[in-house]
């Protein structure tokens, strides 16, 4: 498997975990009673996290590409 390709499955996978992440929120806000406010501040913080690290995995995969 190429770095590329990797590089694209990570992407996708954010892509899925931050649609996830919003379909969560949604469900948080009209139901407060599930979770605290924080919680849902703490994982929006992962998801961005994890966002930059698939951003991050991408941009080696490209320089490494064409260097």
């Amino acid at each position: 498997m190429d770095r590329v390709s990797v590089a694209y499955d990570l992407v996708r996978a954010y892509v899925y975990a931050l649609v996830f992440a919003g379909i969560g929120t949604v469900v948080w806000l009209f139901t407060p009673e599930l979770v605290d406010t924080p919680q849902v501040a703490g994982l929006w913080f992962a998801v961005g996290g994890f966002g930059a690290l698939v951003l991050v995995a991408f941009l080696l995969a490209q320089f490494t590409r064409r260097g």
